[in-house]
């Protein structure tokens, strides 16, 4: 009756099964791993099928083992530990000797030593792509801030720029007695109503205001803490105008064009008192 295989034949079988089995589970070729790692496809094919008279010296197998299993994503040295616990039996391949202070001794039961898990092939994947995909979101995370600061910023610089203009229901003319305390309100309120058409450019305290056409019939009321000043009045008899409540006398003839008109608390005090009467 023929004597059954030793013990360590049976381990190198399922040690380069195990290999074949990982490396077919991350769908890799041989030629693959050969380009990678410089090691003759021949080799490791021999590995795989426990080929050891292809193999060369067991220093050599160990050194192949290694790259093999580093490449497929396992415990390299585990590997070759295995390789050599597996091997150490095995009269098919030259001893070295370090293979024979591995040999197991009769008195020693041989341990295989524990199995680890096998990384999953998402273990392989470059981590630059994680990290490319966090400076992405940061960057983005950033440029979302600037534009709603830059956005905020600009609301903020318009509500302070923007001249007050409010419109104010019209006031009756006030009498001449009167024109010294309009003079010390805090401020002025200049209204315009319109006779005709008329080009208006006009300042509140050095801050443009106004600066359009106005047309026959508009009303409207601007306000300002020292002095109103006309750059240009295209039609002189267009408009009429008031200071807190002090009637204007007229400008001048139709079609006439006035520059550099000012308007401001002095001129409480100068207008004649006959402009100041109540129409019947």
């Amino acid at each position: 009756m023929p004597e059954p295989e030793p013990q360590t034949h049976s381990e190198l079988a399922s040690f380069g099964e195990e290999l074949r089995r990982e490396r077919e589970i991350r769908a890799i070729s041989l030629k693959e791993i050969a380009d990678a790692t410089k090691i003759s496809k021949r080799f490791l094919d021999a590995i795989e099928r426990n080929d050891h008279k292809t193999l060369p010296a067991p220093v050599f197998t160990r050194g192949f083992v290694r790259e093999y299993a580093r490449y497929l994503g396992l415990n390299a040295e585990e590997m070759v530990n295995r390789y050599n616990y597996a091997a150490a039996g095995d009269d098919r391949i030259e001893k070295s000797a370090h293979l024979d202070r591995l040999t197991p001794k009769p008195s020693d039961a041989p341990v295989a030593p524990p199995k680890r898990g096998i990384p999953s092939p998402l273990a392989r994947v470059d981590r630059n792509i994680y990290f490319f995909i966090l400076v992405t979101a940061a960057l983005a995370a950033v440029i979302w801030w600037a534009v709603a600061r830059k956005r905020e910023a600009r609301n903020e610089e318009a509500r302070v720029v923007a001249p007050v203009v409010t419109a104010k229901p019209k006031r009756a003319p006030q009498p001449a007695e009167n024109a010294t305390a309009t003079a010390q309100d805090e401020v002025l309120h200049l209204t315009v109503d319109m006779k005709d058409n008329s080009w208006i450019q006009l300042e509140a305290d050095g801050v443009s205001v106004f600066n359009d056409e106005m047309r026959r019939g508009d009303h409207r009321v601007f306000d300002a803490k020292n002095q109103f000043r006309f750059k240009t009045i295209g039609n002189a008899a267009g408009p009429k105008l008031s200071l807190n409540g002090v009637e204007i006398p007229p400008l001048g003839r139709e079609g006439k064009v006035l520059h550099d008109r000012v308007f401001d608390r002095k001129t409480l005090t100068e207008v004649p008192a006959d402009s100041n009467r109540s129409e019947p």
